[in-house]
């Protein structure tokens, strides 16, 4: 991100920051990018931060790490209220202040992160460096980059004849070029020093174009072949997800691979010199015992080294002719036992590199698995209909009370299982619903409530409309948290059976979906349907992702693991896979 960037997008974020709190801090596959969760009043987002390179929110999922410089941030500013944010001394360094501790996040080439006291005394840096200027190290004073030099006269017309304007202005040459601000000399100069500071006094109000060419570049304003978004935080948030997908292509584990070919490559140089050197000395033995009478003589004179064939060898004159050969036959058998151990050696560590070459590849692929833009509905329960609506239903009480408070429209669809325990489902939109997607939307209301712990097989689900719904008790009554009032007549589906199928969608990049049977079935490649059981959520997930990733044939659908347990309502059962149960399915149409 340029100064450019982070201006146009404190702009736009500041309010998305102060006044929330640091909820958790996770580290990613991609060294040094981090998410901060956000908590706000309106709600949780997710902060990318990756310093040298790009700070915003995010609507993509990651996988979230815990390497130990997370847990040092964990430590020191979990939990801080972000008082205050700004650029510090227009440069390209976002400053977080926190109550008593301040955080400078530094985008700047070679940029790092940096959490100190009140007093600028480093607590953290993700890196400790020593430069000419300052130094970078718990305990030290936290030191700004030093400024660029005023440039002098002299300077600035040899810049203007370079045509090198970007070196005067400070801003980037496409940028200048963009806005068509050009100068040749002083006097176009302060014409285009004039032009910049108005666009810089826009874009620091808020008054922006928020443009992105996915492969070129991003700007906060609108330039040829751009496509335009809604905020510069998402237009930011496309242009780096989509860079950041690139650079897990490169997420392999270079240093352990490289490490284990060099020693590979050395051992197979050593067995090619001990095979070469097995075979001379056999060919040294051969010819002793080829010329025996003219070695025996040889012997007999006292004679140290011979030659026979071009072969200089060297010879033991208190030792027999036979003798002498079986030396050389002796070392050569012992050269032959190094060269089959050597061999075994290189075999494990070849084996060792592909083990290692597999497991990188899995981690490459599940982080791009990952690397998906989640949608509204998906902070909970979820599925689609057969016909296309959606459904949401609460993970937990609040999500609940926010569903009934925020999202219930009076003409949605209100259900709810017919038992204390249960989750506030919604159907948004319902316009001319069928009675296969009241079901399809039964399946969620059921499989979610006290039912499935319960072991029930089956639960009755009632549903009626938004308007039929109040967060208003009776006067004198009082409505616990998460409770709510249904007026009306209520509609009944009967003898919903708990029977919840979880699919993998691949059109929808590797989404994770659940539902009925005949939605899940439609939509994904691969599903389970799980049934009440025996089995903890956590081992069934790790049967389940086995069962994807060998039907997919994709190692990196492993990635998904906790988002599947993550939809297990609770202790369960497979009833059958895909194949078991399209088989059945066709069988009982």
């Amino acid at each position: 991100m340029s100064y450019i960037d982070l201006v146009a997008w404190l702009a736009e974020n500041r309010g998305k920051l102060e006044g929330c709190r640091i909820d958790n801090i996770f580290s990613t596959n991609l060294p040094q990018l981090y998410i901060f969760v956000i908590h706000c009043p309106s709600g949780d987002s997710q902060l990318v931060v990756q310093p040298g390179k790009r700070i915003h929110f995010t609507r993509f999922n990651r996988e979230r790490l815990l390497d130990s410089k997370a847990k040092m941030l964990r430590e020191l500013i979990r939990g801080e209220l972000i008082e205050g944010v700004g650029v510090v001394n227009g440069e390209r360094i976002l400053q977080m202040k926190l109550k008593d501790k301040i955080v400078y996040i530094e985008l700047l080439p070679k940029g790092t992160l940096v959490v100190t006291d009140n007093e600028n005394r480093i607590k953290f840096t993700l890196e400790q460096r020593e430069f000419k200027d300052r130094i970078l190290r718990s305990g030290e004073l936290y030191v700004l980059p030093p400024a660029p030099t005023e440039l002098q006269p002299n300077e600035i017309e040899g810049y203007l004849k370079k045509g090198a304007l970007y070196r005067v202005l400070g801003a980037p040459q496409e940028f200048l070029n963009i806005l068509s601000i050009k100068a040749n000399n002083l006097e176009e100069l302060k014409e285009a020093k004039e032009k910049l500071e108005k666009v810089m006094q826009d874009i620091q109000h808020g008054i922006i174009e928020p443009c992105v060419d996915l492969e070129k570049t991003v700007w906060p304003i609108r330039f040829p072949g751009c496509s335009e978004r809604t905020s510069y935080n998402e237009a930011l948030d496309d242009y780096f997800t989509s860079l950041e997908k690139i650079d897990l292509e490169k997420l392999v584990d270079e240093g352990e691979e490289k490490r284990l070919e060099a020693t590979i490559s050395k051992l197979k140089e050593a067995l090619v010199k001990m095979e070469e050197e097995a075979e001379i000395l056999r060919k040294k033995g051969q010819a002793i015992m080829n010329n025996y009478l003219d070695v025996e003589e040889k012997i007999g004179k006292g004679i140290k080294e011979i030659e026979i064939d071009g072969l200089k060898i060297e010879i033991d004159p208190k030792i027999s002719v036979s003798k002498n050969a079986s030396q050389y036959f002796e070392r050569a058998k012992e050269l032959d036992n190094k060269v089959k151990k050597t061999k075994d050696t290189i075999s494990e560590l070849e084996k060792k590199k592909q083990e290692i070459a597999a497991k990188s590849k899995e981690i490459v692929e599940g982080s791009k698995i990952l690397v998906r833009k989640k949608e509204w509905y998906e902070k909970y329960h979820w599925t689609i209909t057969s016909n296309g609506f959606i459904v949401i239903a609460g993970r937990d009480i609040d999500q609940n009370e926010s569903i009934v408070k925020r999202m219930l429209d009076d003409k949605d669809i209100f259900m709810h299982a017919d038992i204390q325990g249960a989750p506030a489902t919604v159907i948004k939109n319902p316009i001319d619903i069928k009675e296969q997607d009241l079901a399809d939307a039964a399946v969620l209301a059921g499989c979610y409530s006290k039912a499935w712990k319960l072991g029930l097989a089956s639960i009755d689900v009632f549903w009626v409309y938004g308007d039929q719904v109040s967060k208003s008790p009776p006067s004198g009554e009082y409505l616990p948290k998460g409770s709510f009032m249904i007026y009306g007549k209520k509609n009944y589906i009967k003898n919903v059976r708990l029977e919840l199928t979880i699919g993998v969608n691949v059109e929808n990049g590797y989404r994770v979906e659940v539902g009925s049977l005949d939605t899940i079935s439609k939509r994904c490649k691969v599903y389970v349907t799980i049934t009440p059981g025996d089995s903890d959520p956590e081992k069934l997930g790790d049967r389940i992702t086995r069962i994807f990733a060998r039907e997919l044939g994709v190692d990196g659908i492993k990635a998904l693991r906790d988002e599947i347990v993550k939809v297990i309502p609770g202790k369960s059962k497979i009833k059958g896979t895909a194949q078991h149960l399209a088989i059945s399915y066709q069988s009982r149409g």
